[in-house]
């Protein structure tokens, strides 16, 4: 299967501090992580590291950086076919201050407005395209080009662009932050019917995607048969959020790619999410996916896709990092089972529980947009 990521890159470089330092004084580290970076590598490295046969539309400067990116992208199973360097510009840093008391992260993005894709004439037959809602040109020539392709919008910044390609792609995971701009209307898990009224709302005006509507440390809001659910987050100790929701997308597609149903896939995602929570480094902290499989197989029995036959194989290589510019890591395995947040009860889909329970939906899609209308459990 082949896949394709498109939009920004940059390279990150982490700098981890004891405490945040306090203006006006000089400062030293010991610890500084640098590493490839952006959503579109990320989600790149991820299936190239999981056994796709990944692709990679960005750009990077003519410099040590974008050299650097390269490099170990090629190393790391990921396709640069579709990579351009721009000879004019410098390939964009990420500076992320890492403050160890709290767990906490400062980012400082050099940014540059003219970093786009000139040449986007793909010539080779996609299955999934993910992109990032930052080069709508090349997205919208792959989206025409493989209309037959699995199409993923991975929204994580609000940007009135991306309005855009809600109308042209077939799958939307998008934050929590986005959908209530979107919809002017504050969602509250302690209060369902706000949940089903932003999510509706959505699929009102975007009937013909699927949507997936991302809370951090909460869980993901989607639906199955015109009923909305919300699938809880697993509680784990997190070292490092960058990065997490775009090891969520990618297994979104990957699940989705291989043929698994939405909800197996959308579990399998929640499990890669709180596994590359544990590492420093976007890319670095990518999780195994013989992990992956791993846990969820313990929880609901021999991962199958929805043709009853595995695609899985049966020894699936663990691939590190071969580039001394990078750290060298390998992704956990959670061994013990972690219960999700608690949610309210009649919303709770427990997605690692050896059952499911028989909960009642959310509501359904069908539901009109008023309040007094959506029909929640009792």
């Amino acid at each position: 299967m082949k896949t394709l990521s498109i939009g920004r890159l940059n390279y990150d470089i982490n700098i981890v501090m004891d405490t945040y330092p306090v203006e006006g004084t000089i400062n030293a580290t010991k610890e500084i992580v640098s590493c490839s970076g952006g959503s579109a590598s990320v989600v790149a490295y991820a299936l190239g590291k999981w056994n796709m046969e990944s692709f990679i539309s960005g750009v990077v400067g003519y410099d040590e950086m974008g050299n650097t990116m390269k490099k170990n992208m090629e190393e790391n199973r990921v396709k640069t076919t579709y990579l351009e360097t721009n000879y004019d510009i410098k390939t964009p840093i990420s500076y992320i201050l890492w403050n160890k008391q709290n767990s906490k992260s400062t980012t400082i993005n050099t940014e540059l407005d003219t970093l786009n894709i000139k040449k986007y004439e793909y010539d080779q037959a996609m299955d999934c395209i993910i992109v990032d809602g930052y080069e709508y040109n090349a997205s919208t020539y792959a989206f025409g080009k493989f209309s037959n392709a699995i199409s993923i919008l991975n929204a994580k910044i609000p940007r009135k662009e991306l309005l855009d390609y809600f109308k042209v792609v077939k799958y939307v995971v998008c934050t929590g932050e986005i959908a209530e701009e979107m919809t002017g209307t504050k969602m509250d898990f302690a209060n369902p019917i706000t949940m089903a009224t932003v999510y509706k709302k959505i699929i009102d005006k975007y009937p013909h995607i699927n949507l997936l509507i991302t809370i951090p440390e909460k869980g993901t809001i989607y639906s199955v048969n015109n009923e909305i659910k919300v699938l809880a987050s697993m509680n784990t100790e997190v070292v490092d959020k960058n990065g997490a929701q775009d090891v969520f997308v990618s297994m979104i597609a990957y699940g989705l790619t291989n043929g698994y149903d939405i909800e197996t896939t959308i579990r399998l995602a929640t499990i890669a999410e709180s596994m590359a929570k544990k590492t420093i480094g976007s890319t670095l902290s990518i999780p195994i996916l013989s992990d992956i499989i791993s846990y969820y197989e313990s929880k609901f029995g021999k991962l199958e896709n929805q043709d009853k036959k595995s695609t899985i194989p049966e020894n699936t290589p663990k691939i590190e990092n071969t580039n001394n510019t990078e750290q060298k890591t390998t992704s956990p395995t959670i061994e013990q089972e972690v219960k999700p947040e608690p949610v309210p009860e009649e919303m709770t889909i427990n997605p690692f529980a050896g059952t499911l329970p028989q909960t009642e939906p959310l509501a359904t899609t069908e539901d009109s947009n008023s309040n007094q209308d959506v029909t929640t459990s009792r």
